[in-house]
């Protein structure tokens, strides 16, 4: 049974065989849930409103059916993405997982990870979420969204990437 490894973490999950799962907080979901809706309203509709006092029905129709369209598909798809993100802190490497239409498989070995940073914007830090942006040796940062204990979390895994440093040697 998969546990946490520390006290009120619930976007890491310690799993039997001692492997680390994160997953990003619920919060990250409806913060692009929000987004979507603030674009629609405050950007789109004002849009359609100025087509549609502005042009014929049959080009109006031929708008806003589209658009309508990739609305539900983006609505349709924020929750798919979120549930496919995946990062996983094995013995040796973390491997990142994430995509809905096409899966996509990152694995980064601890020896090559130079550090773990915290990014968090003014929304975010509202939101009480943080993004942990892991550091590889020739300067490609992997990105770990919606992280709620950006601290804990960070020096859980700084902490493993240590130890799987010095098991090696």
């Amino acid at each position: 049974m998969a546990e946490s490894p520390g006290p009120g973490l619930r976007n890491l999950i310690k799993m039997p065989d001692g492997e680390l799962v994160f997953t990003p907080s619920p919060r990250l979901r409806a913060f692009y849930l929000f987004l979507l809706v603030l674009v629609t309203w405050l950007i789109l509709f004002p849009l359609l409103i100025l087509v549609a006092l502005s042009s014929t029905v049959h080009f109006t129709l031929s708008v806003v059916i589209p658009l309508f369209v990739i609305l539900l598909a983006i609505r349709w798809w924020i929750p798919k993405y979120w549930a496919s993100l995946r990062f996983r802190f094995t013995a040796t490497e973390l491997v990142c997982e994430k995509g809905v239409w096409r899966n996509t498989l990152k694995s980064v070995p601890y020896s090559r990870i130079r550090d773990i940073g915290i990014e968090c914007g003014i929304v975010c830090r509202y939101l009480g979420i943080a993004g942990l942006r892991v550091m590889r040796e020739n300067g490609e940062a992997i990105h770990l969204p919606g992280v709620e204990e950006q601290e804990i979390v960070r020096d859980i895994l700084l902490e493993r990437i240590r130890g799987a440093g010095s098991a090696q040697v």
